[in-house]
């Protein structure tokens, strides 16, 4: 292995740290970067391991770490001006920093640790580099990156507000830089694990593939991290001290996103005599009140006061007609998220990951896992109330009742939401389908066992899910590379059963259709094709927008339309299919002057001025790793992938270890001086995947460049 050694001598306790005891020795951390620019941060305490990791994600990502530490103190409007102030004002009234910093203060001393080494490292780095750091930067503080850590949990929980507000309320505004944005962003997700009597050679394979934005927010990042009491490798959120998509030595998971019912509106009456009071039981209770101020790019100051009834954040008052609108979201005034991660990380088989999950800290989503014994395990997760029953919690709730109300420390157990352990089909998969899909056999969980809340508001199958089950079911064990595949797949999965409609609709009614000449080519070139979007053929693009205009421009088609009968096909059927194909043709003129666009001159990647076509498929087109557009109305040279599969991470176990590969699509950084910049672009683009080193072994195998830091280690 070459290595250049790079020795970074801190003889300073950073000026940018925290308040913690004084120094007493120095200590060393070890950042190894291979090829992909991946940090192997190797501590002799977690301290120190934590201290490497805030080093090297400041190195790669400082000012995208710092501006979404500006979203989760709701500070987006000193950024962005008057445009931050609405999701500002939903991150305060959610308390999001200050309900971790009042955790913090008597959480457990290894996460304080831990919380305290991330931000230090960042800020020693800002230390080291000033003219690298926004002139707006401040020392980032503990609470900062494990808040950050709550935001993905409490942006579905919004939504769900939203949806039930009736009307009665203005819409809370989204707490993200993405905006309304984020809930019209198809946040999917594919997970599978299959065990060791379908895997070949007794083998067990996991695959995680968030489909997510790949902006904001929800940029992830990898890195590999060895500290004393725990090690873990795959990708978080940028600024997140933990992966979120994670493995350790013993156990390797995956997410999904799911529906479960979370979050409540309730509607108050107002004290007639004293609008700043409401009614509970018939007593008038004066709402709690806190001043804030945003701060507004342009040195402007807005003061409002945020008030909180006992059912949670005020979000509307209508003097008026009397009433006011409280938000009650499962996850407010959790801050305990670090514990909960730290100790899955530490976790050495499914039933301790099991246990660390059992305080429920994540609010929405599923989650697939294997360990090294064997064991799968599918969970849909999420935490849920247990709510009055006799009460229409779809809509909004008579908060002038305290008999309405729920206990948010009240949820339902672990052990009460569906899940599926090791069945004897040998797989589960997730692909934002409900429980009861999971595998297609008699072991998934069926409605009449689902906890009450534990699932609602999500498709009950997938197109994704209903071609992944497929692939996964079988006689045949799966290979390695077999897995490999699927984990990549770039088959347009609607296409075989189009293709079938489509060709009966051309037999049978293609002739009565007045423009017919004008389709036929495309009709043709559509029947002639086996679905794989090679990126030099036109095919997969008029398909794409057809799929589009005949379907209403609905991004997702249904499993029943997949599996219609080609007997069933009408006149009225065929006759959608040919008008969507004519106004297929009309778009893509629209866009470029000529008919026959090849795939790969749309469905690209941009960075600056690079360019990448990508080999995959797109929404309705899907394919199991995909990349989607930006939205429709789009210049042509704004066309640009920015969601879709956001981490391809794909897992080989047995009772060896676990053997890691993975790609991002944007990798670790957007510093065109750092060498690594477009490494993983490079294979993202062709569905190619690179190892994530995770042994002393395999990091030996690859090139390395090293870099040492030395810093003050804080006295016990």
């Amino acid at each position: 292995m070459e290595r250049l050694l790079l020795a970074v001598a801190l003889l300073f306790c950073p000026v940018f740290a925290p308040g913690h005891a004084l120094a007493q020795e120095m200590e060393e951390v070890r950042i190894i970067r291979d090829p992909w620019g991946v940090p192997h941060v190797i501590g002799e305490s977690d301290y120190g391991s934590m201290y490497g990791l805030g080093w090297a994600t400041a190195e790669d990502q400082l000012e995208m770490a710092l501006d979404n530490y500006w979203t989760i103190q709701g500070r987006r409007s000193e950024l962005d001006g008057r445009p931050g102030v609405g999701s500002d004002r939903t991150i305060r009234h959610l308390r999001i920093v200050a309900d971790v910093e009042a955790w913090l203060k008597n959480a457990p001393p290894e996460v304080v640790e831990i919380a305290n080494g991330y931000a230090d490292g960042m800020n020693a780095w800002m230390k080291a580099h000033p003219d690298r750091v926004p002139d707006w930067a401040e020392p980032v503080q503990p609470a900062w990156p494990l808040a950050m850590g709550r935001l993905i949990d409490l942006i579905p929980q919004v939504s769900q507000v939203n949806r039930k507000l009736r009307g009665i309320a203005p819409r809370m505004k989204a707490p993200s830089k993405l905006g309304r944005a984020t809930e019209d962003a198809r946040l999917g997700s594919n997970a599978w694990a299959v065990g060791p009597t379908r895997g070949a050679d007794g083998k067990s394979m996991l695959l995680t593939d968030p489909h997510l934005p790949w902006i904001h927010e929800f940029r992830l990042y990898e890195s590999h991290v060895r500290g004393k009491t725990f090690e873990c490798a795959g990708a978080g959120f940028i600024g997140v001290p933990f992966p979120q998509f994670a493995r350790n030595a013993h156990v390797t998971w995956g997410w999904t996103a799911n529906g479960v019912d979370h979050a409540d509106v309730y509607r108050m009456d107002l004290n007639p005599e004293n609008p700043g009071e409401y009614l509970l039981d018939g007593v008038s209770v004066p709402f709690e009140e806190e001043e804030t101020i945003f701060r507004l790019r342009d040195g402007e100051e807005l003061k409002e006061t945020l008030r909180y009834s006992v059912h949670g954040p005020v979000i509307h008052v209508n003097e008026d007609e009397g009433y006011a609108v409280a938000s009650r979201l499962s996850m407010f005034g959790q801050g305990s998220g670090g514990s909960q991660y730290l100790e899955m990380v530490r976790a050495k088989n499914l039933d301790e990951l099991n246990q660390a999950m059992e305080t429920l800290q994540v609010c929405h989503f599923n989650q697939v896992a294997a360990d090294t014994s064997g064991h799968i395990r599918f969970l849909w997760g999420g935490r849920v109330p247990i709510r009055p029953e006799g009460v229409d919690f779809k809509r909004p709730i008579n908060g002038s009742d305290s008999a309405n109300l729920w206990d948010s420390d009240s949820v339902t157990p672990i052990s009460r939401l569906p899940q599926v352990v090791d069945p004897a089909c040998g797989f589960v998969q997730n692909c934002n389908n409900r429980p009861q899909n999971t595998t297609g056999t008699d072991a998934d969980p069926q409605p009449d066992s689902f906890a009450a809340g534990s699932v609602s508001g999500q498709e009950i199958d997938t197109v994704r899910a209903w071609y992944l089950r497929k692939l996964l079911a079988g006689d045949d064990t799966i290979s390695v590379d077999r897995g490999r595949e699927i984990a990549t797949d770039p088959y347009m999965i609607p296409h075989g059963p189009m293709r079938g409609l489509l060709e009966r609709s051309w037999e049978k009614y293609g002739d009565a259709f007045e423009q017919r000449e004008e389709i036929t080519e495309s009709v043709e070139g559509i029947l002639a094709w086996d679905g794989y979007p090679m990126v030099n053929n036109p095919v997969p693009t008029i398909f794409t927008l057809w799929l589009w205009k005949a379907f209403n421009e609905k991004v997702m088609l249904p499993v029943s339309l997949m599996e219609k009968p080609i007997e069933e096909v009408d006149e009225k059927f065929a006759m959608q299919l040919f008008g969507g194909m004519i106004e297929a043709q009309k778009e893509l003129r629209s866009l470029i002057p000529f008919p026959r666009v090849p795939w790969g001159m749309l469905h690209i990647i941009r960075r600056g001025e690079r360019v990448w076509p990508v080999e995959s498929g797109m929404y309705p087109a899907i394919s199991l790793m995909n990349a989607n557009l930006a939205p429709k109305g789009k210049k042509l040279e704004d066309i640009n992938c920015v969601v879709g599969s956001a981490y391809v991470a794909f897992h080989v176990l047995d009772e060896n270890g676990i053997r890691s590969e993975t790609i991002l699509p944007l990798g670790q950084t957007d510093d065109d001086a750092l060498p690594y910049v477009d490494a993983m672009t490079d294979l993202y683009v062709n569905r190619e995947l690179k190892p994530l080193p995770f042994t002393d072994e395999e990091i030996a195998a690859v090139e390395t460049t090293e870099t040492i830091v030395r810093f003050e280690a804080p006295g016990s």
